[in-house]
C-alpha cells in the first residue's frame, strides 16, 4: 500500500499509478510525464493516507450517514440545499476532525525528506472523481500555492482533505448523483512566482466557435487569475497564424514575501509572444493526439525557462 507516489521519470517504463490511488489530477500528471511532456516534479499523497486518517478519526460511519442522505435527494437542487443545511453540524464535525488530524508516521517520514528541499510548495487536490470525462469537479476542491516549508505543508494537506466535505463539493456530488470521492494530494516544488512568470490554460480544440483553432488564455503570475475567471489574453492559433484578443485582468496573483499568493497590478505587456503561443499550441495538439481526444491543459511558463504542464483533462 503506497502512501506516497514519487515523480515518474520520462524514461521510466513502469506502469502508471492507479487512478484510484492518485486521483484524477495526479493520474493526468503522471500520464503527461510518461508521454514525455514537460511537467514539474510531482509527489502524490495517495488516497490510502486519506482513508487511514478518516479511519483513525472514527469518521467512516459519519461520512456514510452524510452520503446516504445526499444520495436520497436524487439530484434535486432544493432538496440538496435543505439536506446540507440540516446536516451542517455534521459537516462541521467532519471538517474540524480532519483539520486537527495527527500526522501519520509514514506521511511524516516522507514529508521530512521532501521538506529538505529549500523551496515552497504547491499543495493541490486530486480527488478520484476530479478531471473525469463525465464530471470535471473543476473548482470544487481546495488547492494552495506557494505554501511555506514546515508545519504549513501538513496544515495545507489537511485543508485539502477537508475540502472534500465542503458544501460546494458535496452539492456538486449530490446534483450529479455520484458518491463522495476519496482525496489524494499533489505536492510540487514551487519557487516564488513573480510578475515575469506566465500561466494559463490551453484548449487543444477551442470551445468558442468564433475563436477557432487552439485557444490559449494566459496571464502573468499564477494561473489562479485565469482559472477563477478574472481574465487573461486570448490567443487563437491555427497553423502559423496567431490572433491575439487582449483581455488583461485588473490584477494578477504572485507569491507574497512570506509565502502564499497575493494580488498585484497586472503588467501592461502581452504575456506570450506569437512564437510562444505556437509552441504551446503544438504541445497541446501532440497531447490531444496521444490522449485520444480534445484536452484542456494548465501550464506555467517561468521567465527564462521552458513551459511546464501542471494539469491535463478531457475537454467537455
Amino acid at each position: 500500500m503506497n502512501f506516497l507516489f514519487p515523480p515518474l521519470e520520462r524514461s521510466d517504463a513502469s506502469p502508471l499509478p492507479p487512478l484510484e490511488a492518485v486521483g484524477g489530477k495526479g493520474f493526468g500528471l503522471y500520464w503527461l510525464a510518461a508521454h514525455g511532456f514537460p511537467t514539474p516534479p510531482t509527489w502524490t499523497i495517495s488516497t490510502f493516507a486519506f482513508d487511514q486518517t478518516l479511519q483513525r478519526m472514527g469518521l467512516h460511519g459519519r461520512i456514510a450517514e452524510l452520503e446516504e442522505a445526499l444520495l436520497a435527494t436524487r439530484g434535486d437542487w432544493a432538496a440538496i440545499q435543505k439536506t446540507l443545511e440540516r446536516l451542517e453540524p455534521l459537516l462541521q464535525e467532519i471538517v474540524s476532525a480532519i483539520e486537527q488530524a495527527p500526522l501519520l508516521d509514514r506521511i511524516g517520514q516522507a514529508l521530512e525528506k521532501l521538506t529538505l528541499m529549500p523551496t515552497q510548495w504547491a499543495v493541490r487536490s486530486s480527488a478520484t472523481t476530479e478531471d473525469s470525462p463525465d464530471h470535471s469537479f473543476a473548482g470544487q476542491f481546495l488547492s494552495l500555492l506557494s505554501v511555506p516549508q514546515g508545519t504549513a505543508i501538513w496544515n495545507a494537506i489537511r485543508k485539502v482533505w477537508a475540502s472534500t466535505f465542503g458544501r460546494k463539493a458535496l452539492s456538486y456530488c449530490a446534483q450529479n448523483r455520484v458518491p463522495i470521492p476519496r482525496m489524494a494530494v499533489i505536492l510540487q516544488p514551487m519557487p516564488p512566482i513573480t510578475e515575469r512568470d506566465r500561466s494559463g490554460v490551453i484548449f487543444s480544440h477551442s470551445p468558442v466557435e468564433s475563436i477557432p483553432g487552439v485557444l490559449i488564455q494566459a496571464t502573468f503570475g499564477t494561473g489562479e487569475t485565469v482559472v477563477k475567471g478574472y481574465g487573461g489574453d486570448l490567443y487563437s492559433v491555427q497553423g502559423n497564424t496567431v490572433r491575439v484578443h487582449p483581455m488583461p485582468p485588473a490584477h494578477i496573483q504572485v507569491t507574497a514575501p512570506d509565502g502564499y499568493t497575493v494580488p498585484t497590478k497586472s503588467p501592461t505587456t502581452s504575456p506570450l509572444t506569437e512564437d510562444e503561443a505556437r509552441h504551446l499550441a503544438d504541445l497541446a495538439l501532440q497531447a490531444s493526439n496521444r490522449w485520444g481526444g480534445p484536452v484542456n491543459i494548465e501550464f506555467v511558463w517561468r521567465a527564462e525557462e521552458g513551459p511546464l504542464f501542471v494539469q491535463v483533462r478531457s475537454a467537455h
